[in-house]
């Protein structure tokens, strides 16, 4: 895949028109569209600012590699794959309502580690009357 088809694809992915990508990264407004076309390939400079807001490696951006982000361990999974792609279809009252439920996974997972860490300790700890 080509660099103009994999910003088109970043774009629409984030759910944004070329005008709207164009004031976020403070381009002109037909930056977007001339390089979706082919008519113009970004500097270097623009490459790393356009690889930055995606949160993309620039060999991603250009079309050498299907790795979006090689340096980040953690979204390599395959299962973390498949929840972005089903993220992609939520609306953004949907997504909020996703962070919000992620936010309490997050919260009772840590009652219950402090839970468990508590009943541990009182366990161990002799009972003084």
């Amino acid at each position: 895949m080509e660099f103009k088809e994999r910003l088109k694809n970043l774009r629409t992915s984030f759910g944004l028109t070329q005008t709207k990508l164009a004031e976020k990264l403070n381009y002109g407004c037909s930056a977007i569209s001339n390089y979706e076309s082919g008519r113009n390939q970004p500097s270097i400079e623009d490459l790393k600012k356009l690889a930055s807001f995606f949160n993309v490696s620039m060999d991603y951006l250009l079309g050498i590699s299907d790795i979006k982000n090689p340096y980040n361990d953690k979204f390599l999974s395959f299962d973390f794959d498949i929840f972005k792609e089903k993220m992609i279809l939520l609306n953004p009252s949907e997504l909020s309502e996703l962070e919000l439920f992620l936010d309490y996974l997050i919260y009772r997972s840590e009652r219950l580690q402090s839970k468990t860490l508590l009943s541990v300790a009182e366990t161990k700890t002799p009972y003084k009357s």
